[in-house]
């Protein structure tokens, strides 16, 4: 299994790929399940959502009335760590 570090990384140039557009936590998981499992994924997120680089938005599904659904969407700051302004030792970003 590759580091935890490279794993953020990899969400964030995933999510900068389709930026600004939110992306499905499901479908998060669903890039990167070959290589993590599906809690070391969630645990890259919400690292990544604690330093403020990705934003979680929680909506209700729109079938099921009751369900949310969770979307992640890169930030500001989240940008800044990937084009190298800002850095992050807890992040790696392969050139």
């Amino acid at each position: 299994m590759k580091s935890f570090r490279a794993l953020r990384g990899l969400i964030l140039d995933f999510l900068k790929s389709v930026y600004p557009t939110m992306v499905l936590e499901l479908d998060i998981i669903g890039v990167f399940y070959q290589d993590y499992r599906d809690k070391h994924i969630r645990q890259a997120l919400a690292y990544l959502v604690d330093k403020g680089y990705v934003e979680k938005i929680k909506r209700l599904h729109p079938v099921h009335r009751y369900e949310k659904q969770v979307f992640y969407r890169l930030t500001a700051k989240g940008i800044d760590i990937y084009e190298g302004t800002i850095r992050d030792e807890g992040v790696l970003l392969e050139d």
